[in-house]
This record gives structure tokens, C-alpha cells and sequence, in this order.
């Protein structure tokens, strides 16, 4: 005797999410190449005991308090609320897992062959972990408009082509990119050895008939020089003459990028079509606050998603990847392009 029992329509919703989570188990991802324990941190404004005190709930009150202190000095109380796995890769590698897909990562989650335990339940749960340097940390000062990553970076310099060689074979990795569907770059503007992975990832492409997707993600790229995001953007281009390549920009960065290619557009869905055309590339996707732009070689458009003024964590809010599938199920395209987002990222 069932004790539960589902009406039609729940049933066939509850099919239609088991077939798609049984079509991601084939895929395989390979996720890199940063790792940031993070420290989520709150920054106190009043205190009215031990144990209670009012936040700074802005970075505008932040920035007015820092900049009352020029000349003088000041005392700021940081409190922190958790320590986390942190890193854009990382972060988007666990969403992948959730989500159910077979997912391999090289990055900073602990040097030589040790895991951080941080980092432990999640390199339980990937195929593969190639981890070649200690994480980074991150102070990620939180606030209802935002956030503010106060990074120590100073060993990330050892990420790079050659120390990911000495750990993992270039046939090893020709192996791995065989099986490989989707290969992400994430945190670009962190790791100063990124460029030298990604010529070391495409020369590898170039060779195998099976080319997985491309994905990038800046990660702000505003404290690099213009020549090193000019180099970035060649190698985007490049990559996009040998398999479909997709770039992810918050919005700021989709003023960056587009401004060095010289594409003027205020309007996010008009920026992303010209920035795709002058790379000539696959797709761009550009996330602002309340939603997100997309476009592909045959078709663009935006759509409007969640979106809450008092978050609980601002951090890791979600990553372009996540915008394709969001513009996927939500934005009225045409089946070509439907058809095209599911087998691409679904």
C-alpha cells in the first residue's frame, strides 16, 4: 500500500529531471586552476556587547569609514561568520558536481599530492585531482551591495604550465583532454601563469580529434596591465578557431574587455554580440546583478533572473556557465539554439 502518491504532472517533471541528470553523467568537465580557503567576513560598525554588534552593511559606508581615517588612523573590527572552499574554480567544480556531472580538477588545493582538508570532500567526489600548489587565502568582506576579496596570492606564481607538467605528464593530460567535454579556466587574473596553461592546453587541442568546449572566466581583470588581457583575448581568438569557445564577464569586465577591443554598446546584449564578432568566437556570456546576456553565432538575448537586495552570501554567487543553462531554460529561442544550449550545456 503506497502511502505517497504523486499526480501526473509531478511524475513526469520528476522524469524529465532523472533523464537529465542521467545525460549529465556523461559528460566529463575538467575544472582549474586556482584554490582559495575563504574567510566570509563580516565588518562591525557599532558593537553593544561581546556578542552583538551592528554590520557596516555597504561598501559606500566601508570606503566613508576608510576614507575618514586618511591622515589619522582607525581600528576596524573584522568578524568572521566561516571558513570555506573558496576559488572560482573550485567553486564552479562543486556546482558541477551537484548537478551531476563527472568532474576532474587541477589547481591549488594542496602541494605535493596533499589535499588541504577544506579541499577534502570535495576531491573525494571528483574523478580526478591534479593538485600542484598550497590554496590561496581570501578575507571576503561581505556587504548587501557586493563584496570585496582581500586575496594573498603571493605563491600563486608557482601556478603554471611547467609546475602542472611535474606533477601530470603531457600524456597524461592528452588522455584526459580525449575524455574531456568541457574545459574551464577559471580566476584568470589571479594566476599570472594562466596564459602559459592555456598555450599549453590548446597546443595539446590542436593535436586530438575530440576538441572539448572552452570556457573562461576573467575574474576582474582590472589590476592587470592591457597587454597581458590583449594577450588573454588573442588566446580566447585562438582557441576559437579549434573548438566552440565561451567567455563569461560580469558586467565591469564587459566593459574592460570591450573597451581594448574598441566595441562601444551600453546595452549588455548588443556588448556581448560585438564582443563575440570580434573575437569570433562560439559565445559570450555577460551577467550583471539582475540577469544575463548571451550570444552565439545565431542568436542573443537577455534574460531577467533571481535576484534579492539583502543577500545572505554574496560570494560565489554563480558563474557564466550557470547563465547559459539559466538563459536556456528561461529565454523563448528559437529550437535550433534550444537544441544547441542542451547538448552544449546541459
Amino acid at each position: 500500500m503506497s502511502y505517497f502518491s504523486r499526480s501526473k504532472q509531478e511524475k513526469q517533471k520528476g522524469n524529465r529531471l532523472y533523464d537529465n541528470r542521467l545525460s549529465r553523467q556523461d559528460k566529463n568537465i575538467l575544472v582549474g586552476y586556482d584554490g582559495f580557503i575563504d574567510e566570509i567576513i563580516h565588518v562591525v560598525n557599532k558593537r553593544q556587547d561581546e556578542d552583538n554588534f551592528d554590520r557596516i552593511e555597504t561598501i559606500t559606508e566601508f570606503s566613508e569609514r576608510i576614507g575618514r581615517a586618511a591622515g589619522l588612523s582607525a581600528n576596524i573590527e573584522f568578524v568572521p561568520q566561516q571558513i570555506k572552499l573558496g576559488g572560482n574554480g573550485p567553486i564552479m567544480a562543486n556546482s558541477l558536481l551537484c548537478q551531476g556531472y563527472k568532474l576532474s580538477y587541477a589547481g591549488s588545493v594542496g602541494k605535493n599530492g596533499s589535499i588541504h582538508p577544506v579541499f577534502q570532500d570535495f576531491a573525494d567526489r571528483c574523478e580526478n585531482v591534479i593538485s600542484f600548489e598550497d590554496p590561496g587565502h581570501t578575507d571576503a568582506l561581505e556587504f548587501m551591495d557586493g563584496k570585496l576579496m582581500l586575496g594573498k596570492v603571493c605563491h600563486m606564481k608557482e601556478v603554471n604550465w611547467k609546475t602542472l607538467l611535474a606533477t601530470c605528464s603531457r600524456e597524461e593530460l592528452t588522455a584526459l583532454l580525449e575524455k574531456t567535454d568541457l574545459l574551464s579556466f577559471n580566476n584568470w587574473t589571479m594566476l599570472s601563469g594562466m596564459n602559459g596553461i592555456m598555450k599549453g592546453m590548446l597546443s595539446i587541442i590542436k593535436e586530438i580529434k575530440h576538441k572539448p568546449i572552452a570556457f573562461i572566466d576573467l575574474a576582474d581583470p582590472q589590476k592587470r596591465v592591457d597587454e597581458d588581457i590583449n594577450e588573454v583575448l588573442e588566446l580566447i581568438a585562438e582557441f576559437g578557431k579549434e573548438t566552440d569557445m565561451v567567455l563569461s564577464l560580469n558586467k565591469n569586465e564587459s566593459i574592460i574587455v570591450a573597451d581594448l577591443l574598441g566595441v562601444k554598446h551600453d546595452d549588455v546584449t548588443n556588448r556581448a554580440i560585438k564582443i563575440r564578432e570580434k573575437l569570433d568566437i562560439s559565445h559570450v556570456v555577460i551577467h550583471p546583478l539582475h540577469g544575463a546576456a548571451a550570444a552565439t553565432r545565431d542568436w542573443a538575448g537577455y534574460v531577467v533572473g533571481p535576484y534579492t537586495s539583502t543577500p545572505k552570501l554574496t560570494c560565489h554567487k554563480g558563474l557564466g556557465g550557470i547563465c547559459c543553462r539559466t538563459l536556456h531554460k528561461h529565454a523563448k529561442i528559437n529550437n535550433r539554439c534550444r537544441r544547441q544550449f542542451q547538448r552544449r550545456f546541459l
